[in-house]
């Protein structure tokens, strides 16, 4: 009887670990670290100084914040997940690799832009690997960073030798990002909201047809 409370008492718990969301987890480490260092270096008014930083940062990026949220979730209603899993899905290979790295080139935009548009591609169906692909290419090749601050700055010799170079490294990227995430497949990421989100979208679908 002993064991079987004890057993009903931890269960909640249980429950509540596995609910966890580990990055968030890491943030809050994080943070607590940081302003505990704070406050050994300079006090509360160092500790302060950093709360100040932090709103002058959300006055910059407030607004653009949830545009780019907004945009990745009107991405994941309007393009059909049978069309990323078959262009950028697991099982699209070198392709979706492919497709990944040189999409990257047209792309622009700060990362509360991007990374919203990314993480809805991936959890609408995309493969690691592509998707990889995809972060590496914007950051290495996209167009814009080229034109307007590399070549400027830099004249166009140094800029287009790199540019040239990275076009082959990006694909290998891609793929040996798709091989290590498979060895580091219990690590937390999107794998189980996605899988969520795609239990979701099937009981959705399933509700229509009926």
């Amino acid at each position: 009887m002993k064991t079987e409370a004890q057993s009903a008492r931890i269960q909640p718990v249980i429950k509540l670990v596995r609910r966890t969301d580990p990055t968030l987890v890491i943030l809050i480490v994080l943070l607590s670290v940081a302003v505990g260092l704070a406050f050994l270096k300079g006090g509360g008014q160092l500790a302060w100084l950093g709360v100040v930083q932090a709103g002058r940062l959300l006055e910059t990026v407030w607004l653009r914040l949830p545009l780019g949220f907004a945009l990745g979730g009107l991405i994941q209603v309007l393009v059909p997940r049978a069309v990323i899993a078959r262009w950028l899905g697991p099982a699209s290979g070198v392709k979706g690799i492919l497709i990944g790295s040189y999409t990257g080139i047209i792309l622009s935009g700060a990362p509360y832009v991007m990374l919203p548009v990314v993480a809805s591609l991936y959890l609408a169906g995309a493969g690691a690997g592509p998707i990889i692909a995809l972060l590496t290419g914007q950051a290495l090749l996209a167009l814009q960073n080229l034109i307007v601050w590399q070549i400027p700055f830099l004249g166009v010799g140094l800029p287009l030798s790199k540019y040239i170079v990275c076009l082959f490294i990006v694909p290998l990227v891609g793929l040996a990002g798709s091989a290590v995430f498979k060895l580091l497949g219990r690590l937390p990421d999107l794998e189980a909201k996605r899988d969520l989100s795609a239990s979701g979208a099937g009981q959705k679908e399933g509700a229509d047809k009926t």
